[in-house]
This record gives structure tokens, C-alpha cells and sequence, in this order.
């Protein structure tokens, strides 16, 4: 069973370790772990997102599944749950840069758009500056709850325990 749940300091190794596998960078990632969910089950963590909050917009980065557990549904639970506490965190525009899955964010709401309409503190962050190639798709989702996927909708209508739990980011 994987449960989804915020990162812990002790984490940080096992999440490095799944981005280097990945070939994804692991700059920054240290200085904004407080804003990551991991996925794991009895063996460890097999899964991690990340935000860089920057007000109420973010950067979401790292997203990432052991190869061994893709295409199991854990990076959709992942996303799920990042962008349910992106909300509990005020943000109102996710940015992310990427590689390799512009279709799978565009698939979740996300639109390419030119990176150099990103202003702001978001700029500052490694992976505007340097750590993802030149050539990475820079995309954005503006956060209102007409996005929120249904499963999701109706778990806030419930106003189940779990959701308002894990939205305030306890773990």
C-alpha cells in the first residue's frame, strides 16, 4: 500500500538519490524540502514532489517515481496531493520547467507558456538559473477550484478528516 505523506529531514537522502536516478537535478532541492511530499510503502520512499513557494506562486519540481513503481498511480496521487496543498499554501500559479513530461502536465490542466513571461521571485530559483537546460518547457496552472479534479471535489464537499488532514500538510 503507498501512503502519501510531507517530507521529513531524514528523507532528503532517499529523495536525492530517486532525482539522481531520474537524471533529475537535485540543486535546491535541500533548501526548499519543507515544501515536499513523498510517496512510500513498506520498502521506503518510492516517489517525491516538490514546490518552491515563492508567495502565492510556486515552482513545482522533482516529481519523480522509482522506476520500479511506475505506472502504478503513484505519480498521479503524488500530483494530487501537491496541488491540494499548494491551495492549503495560498498558491494561486504553479510554474514547472520540464524535459520530459510536458504532456503528462498538459494532460493535468498545465499550458506551455514562454518562459520569459516568468517574473518575480520564481526567477530566482536554481532551476531558472541554471539547473534545467535552456530548452526545457516552462509551464503554468492557475489554481481555482473549477480545476480541482472531481475525486478531489468531493472529498472537500465531504469535508472528510483525511483531506483536511493531509491539506494542512500534517504528516
Amino acid at each position: 500500500m503507498i501512503g502519501i505523506r510531507k517530507s521529513r529531514e531524514a528523507d532528503y537522502e532517499a529523495v536525492a538519490e530517486l532525482l539522481r536516478d531520474a537524471s533529475l537535478p537535485t540543486a535546491g532541492v535541500a533548501e526548499h524540502f519543507k515544501h515536499f511530499l513523498v510517496a512510500e510503502n513498506a520498502e521506503g520512499i518510492v516517489g517525491a514532489i516538490g514546490l518552491e513557494v515563492y508567495g502565492d506562486v510556486a515552482l513545482l519540481r522533482s516529481a519523480v517515481v522509482k522506476f520500479s513503481e511506475q505506472n502504478k498511480g503513484i505519480g498521479s496521487m503524488l500530483y494530487d496531493a501537491v496541488i491540494e496543498n499548494s491551495r492549503a499554501l495560498g498558491v494561486q500559479r504553479l510554474i514547472l520547467l520540464t524535459n520530459t513530461a510536458e504532456q503528462y502536465f498538459a494532460r493535468r490542466g498545465f499550458r506551455k507558456i514562454d518562459e520569459k513571461s516568468v517574473t518575480g521571485p520564481v526567477r530566482t530559483s536554481v532551476e531558472f538559473t541554471g539547473a534545467c537546460p535552456s530548452h526545457a518547457a516552462c509551464m503554468e496552472l492557475t489554481l481555482n477550484s473549477e480545476r480541482l479534479p472531481a475525486s478531489m471535489k468531493l472529498r472537500r464537499q465531504a469535508g472528510s478528516e483525511e483531506s483536511n488532514h493531509r491539506g494542512r500538510g500534517a504528516s
